[in-house]
């Protein structure tokens, strides 16, 4: 599925202005009010939200999103206290059951038995969302079928309560849904699963959701069909082709949501195809199809390598990762960590915006004012007034395309396209905007590091000039609770990778103590940051040679991004290890019996091609070589 005029309609919109945000939503993916809340509030709730005459909870506010299409990770979203605290406990919840750790899950999970002094519609959500997750922890503990079975049915129906023989077009439905009405097919009506398979692919295919959201159940639905449907009478042709559809997509978002059983499909279809052909269908046939069985062994027998190498499973245990929401803030924290680390009073930052009572009881978390206030507030703490998606600050649809466009191509060093393109954003984007300043020229900067225009210490002066922008750098680095933004901590991230001394440069110091924060708050919740800077940490511990400390990150970062069903960085963590390795024995160190280090590189490169990581895959082969 092509990313499509509709779905950056939807990135641009403002969702903290909730209310205007549901109305267009609606008019851009034309969905009726009706539609929208059905099962799940009621009509004249929906209309007094649409009026904004009435707040909802995180939990309903995320379904209306997710109905809509919208994925609700955004580049960094703000919270009320209250709303923080229910999404902080899913988020637990969620990791707990992943992470197999069930004790913790469940006495989690008993919040949900004492909440029931939530209004009808607001606490659904909630015994939907304990009733799914008790089924996630069942099946992975391989306990009763039927009790299983009457978890899903009771978890769909409260929502959906008509799906029975009901076809999902001309619902409007969450992948959530969607998924608990997969589950509740493959326990309770096995033998119509197939049907609902086919019904839930064209609901998904009407470019409903947006990109992220459509890969989380399209992999999923594939899959299903697969096991819907008995050996002898598959259609290997229709399954070759959703199969290949579901994995190039996992690749292109960087995603391995039910990754390994689709290469499995792939392989068994390609492995009977090419035992059909005939004489008279070529040599060139046959070549074709054992070249693609021997790809799809390479790729199945690499994610076995990397699931051995970390202890985590290679197939798909459970639901949970539908749940897993990135990159939530308290606003009161936020709010409270920047006025102190920029050394503000509370009354000079509330000055001719409110009063000084109303910050304290914001920063204690006590009130909820206006979100016009508290605009006010994140600017004159020097960050975005204004909802922020991908970067950068716009309400112009069209700059969207050209973000994405702008990181694709910067990622494969396409120098001369990347250049282009920021050139173009200047049309969208308004640079009178710091924010939008400091992703521009941060961009830039590695443009011309890249191609030899400048040196390492002027590019290290040049991301300091671009942090400062919002933050000072001597600020950044106070040892103190800190609130950065991802912007910010890119800044200080290329500060020290072009420093030259990783280990040396004190933004090093505090990306390793951001980092820290980060594994108390929860890895998971903040994978994207943690994962990116850790990665660099195990090199610097190699170059160091400190190699059993960057093997020990190397290895754990590649566990926590497969909790987060991540790709994009298992062939760099790996590649760390095969270098450590020949390290090693360069310097006559004993290494682990049996290594191979041929063997290790050929995995790398194999998952730089599944996660499309070309630059990576180049710099490894030549080192193959």
């Amino acid at each position: 599925m092509e990313s499509n005029k509709k779905y950056y309609e939807l990135q641009a919109l403002d969702l903290w202005d909730f209310s205007s945000f549901i109305r267009k939503a609606r008019e851009i993916q034309g969905i009726t009010l009706e539609s929208l809340c059905r099962g799940i509030c009621s009509f004249s709730m929906m209309g007094r939200v649409e009026k904004g005459e009435r707040l909802l909870s995180k939990e309903l506010r995320d379904r209306i999103l997710a109905r809509l299409g919208v994925c609700s990770d955004g580049y960094e979203n703000f919270l009320f206290r209250e709303d923080y605290i229910v999404w902080k406990r899913r988020q637990q919840i969620v990791s707990a059951i992943e992470k197999s750790d069930f004790r913790m899950a469940e006495s989690l999970l008993s919040y949900y038995d004492n909440a029931d002094d939530a209004g009808e519609d607001e606490g659904k959500l909630g015994r939907q969302f304990k009733l799914v997750m008790k089924a996630q922890m069942m099946k992975k503990r391989g306990e009763n079928r039927a009790v299983i079975a009457r978890l899903c049915e009771e978890a769909v129906k409260l929502t959906v309560s008509d799906i029975d023989g009901m076809s999902v077009n001309g619902l409007c439905l969450s992948v959530q849904e969607l998924d608990m009405i997969l589950e509740y097919e493959r326990y309770c009506h096995p033998d119509r699963l197939a049907w609902r398979c086919e019904d839930i692919l064209r609901y998904i295919n009407s470019d409903v959701f947006d990109t992220y959201s459509y890969v989380k159940i399209y992999p999923k639905v594939v899959y299903c069909l697969y096991q819907s449907t008995d050996d002898g009478s598959r259609d290997w042709n229709k399954l070759l082709r959703l199969s290949n559809e579901g994995i190039e997509q996992l690749r292109m978002a960087g995603r391995m949501y039910y990754l390994w059983e689709l290469l499995e499909i792939r392989k068994e279809g390609m492995t009977r195809l090419l035992q059909d052909v005939g004489d008279s269908r070529g040599e060139r046939t046959r070549q074709v199809l054992e070249e693609t069985v021997e790809t799809m062994t390479e790729w199945l027998d690499t994610l076995d390598f990397v699931h051995d190498l970390c202890g985590t499973n290679r197939r798909m245990e459970t639901s949970c990762y539908l749940y897993q929401q990135k990159e939530a803030y308290c606003i009161s924290d936020v709010i409270k960590r920047r006025r102190e680390m920029l050394g503000l009073t509370k009354k000079k930052l509330c000055e001719g915006i409110c009063s000084e009572k109303t910050i304290g009881r914001l920063e204690a978390g006590r009130t909820k004012p206006q979100m016009e206030i508290v605009k006010q507030l994140f600017e004159r703490l020097n960050l975005s007034g204004e909802y922020q998606r991908w970067q950068i600050v716009t309400k112009d649809v069209r700059a969207f395309a050209v973000v994405d466009e702008v990181i694709r191509c910067a990622n494969n060093r396409d120098f001369d396209r990347t250049a282009n393109l920021l050139d173009e954003l200047n049309q969208y984007v308004s640079m009178d905007n710091p924010i939008n300043r400091q992703f521009r020229e941060r961009i830039e900067i590695n443009l011309k590091y890249g191609k030899g225009e400048i040196a390492r210490a002027d590019a290290v002066e040049q991301f300091r000039r671009v942090l400062e922008y919002t933050i000072p750098y001597e600020v950044a680095l106070k040892d103190c609770e800190l609130y950065l933004t991802n912007a910010e901590i890119l800044c200080l991230f290329n500060m020290a990778i072009y420093s030259g001394s990783f280990n040396e440069c004190p933004a090093y110091d505090a990306l390793l103590k951001i980092c820290g924060h980060i594994e108390e708050d929860g890895i998971s919740e903040h994978i994207a940051v943690w994962e990116a800077i850790m990665t660099n940490a195990a090199n610097v511990y190699g170059d160091i040679g400190e190699y059993d400390r960057s093997d020990e990150i190397s290895l754990r970062t590649m566990k926590e991004s497969i909790y987060c069903y991540r790709m994009n960085l298992l062939a760099a963590n790996l590649y760390n290890n095969v270098w450590n390795y020949e390290q090693r024995i360069k310097n006559d160190i004993p290494v682990r019996q049996g290594y191979q280090g041929e063997k290790f590189l050929r995995r790398c490169i194999t998952l730089c091609q599944m996660s499309k990581s070309t630059v990576r895959e180049t710099i490894i082969s030549k080192k193959c070589k």
